[in-house]
């Protein structure tokens, strides 16, 4: 299973290092793409809905504009595992692939239908301050829209990978809880 992992932190190293080395050592026969946000900027929708016709964003991708590539590599990925800290709701870099994502895939008419690619994907959304992990509801509230056609803004109705009430009960910090998710994908 390919699994691509979203770093959504502005930072290159710290706690995203941390999580990336414990994936990388458990044993799983699972292929990771990480993508680091801290490597890959996007740029703001700029609202021209040139998505509309042309079925995708036209903003160029370019050293400066990262979006395509990053969209790719989440389409091809069998399962996303998105994993921010929480500086803000959500940190600016995500943020603008958020709305990116909604320009492309809501602007177009693909949302909840089946040539929508992200649709139905196995995803898990992991939210942390320091070591501990936080409520990562409103995340998903915002992700569950690219996934299924009857998403809801008040609650969360999608099938994420990780449903755990109160993950804190149960991980002493935020890597132990990736690395069991990740046990879990099958």
């Amino acid at each position: 299973m390919k699994v691509a992992v979203l770093f959504g932190s502005h930072r290159s190293n710290g706690t995203n290092e941390v999580i990336e080395k414990a994936i990388l050592g458990l044993n799983t026969p699972h292929e990771f793409d990480f993508i680091r946000m801290a490597d890959n900027r996007i740029e703001s929708c700029t609202s021209c809905y040139c998505c509309v016709k042309a079925g995708k964003c036209v903003l160029p991708n370019s050293d400066s504009d990262k979006f395509e590539d990053v969209f790719h590599r989440l389409i091809i990925a069998d399962a996303i595992l998105i994993i921010t800290p929480v500086y803000s709701l959500i940190p600016s870099r995500l943020t603008a692939l958020f709305e990116r994502l909604t320009s492309v895939l809501f602007s177009t008419d693909l949302l909840g239908k089946p040539e929508n690619p992200l649709w139905g994907k196995k995803v898990a959304i992991v939210s942390y301050c320091s070591n501990k992990i936080c409520d990562e509801t409103q995340i998903k509230l915002i992700f569950q829209k690219f996934l299924m056609s009857d998403f809801s803004y008040t609650e969360v109705n999608y099938n994420y990978i990780n449903n755990c009430p109160n993950p804190n009960e149960k991980y002493s910090d935020v890597s132990e809880y990736v690395k069991d998710i990740v046990s879990s994908l099958s």
